[in-house]
């Protein structure tokens, strides 16, 4: 496997492990909007340096 690879591999596990997060927290009752809120600004974060990291790999 190429480093490349490795690296998509990588990202689709992290966007999976950040789709969990956000169902588990969407799943729970009493959770508040701004509870929701802050998940989904850290999850925005993640996407940005994803972003970031991305454009190192050219070709990808």
């Amino acid at each position: 496997m190429t480093p490349q690879e490795m690296f998509l591999e990588a990202v689709a596990n992290m966007e999976q492990a950040l789709a969990n997060a956000l169902n588990s927290v969407t799943g729970i009752e009493g959770v508040t909007p701004e509870e929701i809120e802050r998940i989904l600004r850290l999850i925005i974060k993640k996407e940005i340096v994803l972003e970031f990291l991305l454009d190192e790999f050219p070709g990808i």
